[in-house]
């Protein structure tokens, strides 16, 4: 999705009252392999502060200044490289099971109202327009008009880098042993022992890249947020639009290729192995909340999201090292941050003056 809307820090007071319902159900929204707890303290513990309201504040204020970018940037790109006709204008949907669930909800919405995100409350028959289908203990909903998804973001990302291989860049797929930087370069040990010199080196290597920057003499505190889908054939169920069950934490997005049932959190890091128990769990809620969900032939994936406890990614140049850039940590935002990401790369390359305050993102915060 272009969730250009979706500026709220994970540490919302919100998301904090859920928590510990949450990390009760081992197959929640949210949850931490125990034997992982120890490893992620030292995160939790700045996730938790980043909830508090100034740095929260500060947090959203930042969001929100890159989504505006984000999303010029995204149109310019989808224009120059001719994948405007990917675009799906279609809006999103957050469903809400209770007055009290919905009245939860309303700090959030009046967050983004400040900064300029419309949207309007819907209930009886305007929300059953919006989904026909949709099972009835959902009572009130909040639809989102600007947001925007795309037919598929495996086919976008190619034609992209079709696009960017035609003006010129080049692919090369390698593994990496080490790296190195000093004021007038880098340099790229490879596994296979030669190397690669760089004038200007940029590590956005998702959810791998605070091991790098550890190399580099930076000690970034990113961690995983192992994200749970499973895409289901076309047909499966008629969905009009992104739908967004906050409260179970998992959307369901209609793709040209099929149905998308994913989300839910488990912060485990990048070397343990798949549970796609929780898939599956994300797919039984499915089939509760739109009745005559058909939920076979499916395609289970899991994915490592970036995360940063202020939800805000890193984006500047490593301390004391000009000729490297890092850009990492966004979170499941990677897709709608991509072309504002790409476009604040660009300008710190060149020494140009970056279109928005970039003393938010850096990597010298913590």
């Amino acid at each position: 999705a272009f969730a250009f809307s979706d500026v709220l820090p994970l540490a919302h007071k919100g998301m904090m009252r859920q928590l510990p319902k949450w990390l009760a159900d081992p197959l929640g929204p949210l949850s931490i392999p125990p034997a992982y707890l120890p490893t992620l303290l030292p995160w939790l513990i700045r996730f938790w502060r980043a909830g508090a309201a100034g740095k929260y504040e500060a947090s959203l204020a930042a969001q929100a200044g890159m989504m505006k970018l984000a999303e010029a940037e995204w149109m310019g790109l989808l224009d120059r490289s001719g994948t405007r006709s990917m675009l799906r204008e279609d809006g999103s949907l957050e469903l809400y099971e209770s007055e009290a669930e919905f009245q939860a909800g309303l700090p959030g919405w009046a967050a983004r109202k400040r900064f300029g995100i419309g949207f309007r409350h819907v209930e009886g028959e305007e929300l059953a327009a919006l989904q026909p289908g949709l099972s009835p203990r959902f009572i009130k909903g909040t639809f989102v008009p600007g947001w925007k998804t795309v037919a598929d973001p495996k086919l976008l990302g190619k034609a992209v880098w079709t696009y960017a291989q035609a003006k010129g860049a080049r692919f090369e797929l390698v593994r990496i042993s080490q790296v190195a930087a000093d004021q007038d370069g880098a340099t790229l040990t490879l596994a296979d022992g030669t190397t690669r010199q760089a004038r200007h080196l940029v590590v956005a290597a998702g959810a791998w890249s605070h091991l790098l920057a550890k190399q580099l003499g930076d000690r970034i505190p990113l961690e995983t947020e192992r994200g749970y889908n499973t895409t289901l054939p076309t047909g499966a169920f008629d969905v009009k639009r992104m739908l967004i069950f906050s409260g179970h934490g998992f959307v369901v997005t209609p793709l040209e290729t099929g149905l998308r049932v994913g989300g839910a959190v488990e912060l485990g890091g990048i070397k343990r192995p798949p549970n796609y128990a929780r898939s599956k769990a994300l797919l039984q809620k499915a089939q509760k909340f739109l009745p005559g969900l058909d939920p076979s032939g499916g395609r289970e994936w899991m994915g490592f999201r970036p995360s940063l406890p202020d939800s805000v990614p890193v984006i500047g140049g490593a301390p004391g090292k000009r000729s490297v850039v890092y850009a990492f940590g966004h979170g499941h935002l990677g897709l709608t941050q991509a072309a504002a990401t790409g476009r604040l790369i660009r300008d710190l390359v060149l020494g140009q003056i970056p279109p928005i305050d970039l003393a938010p993102f850096s990597p010298q915060r913590f």
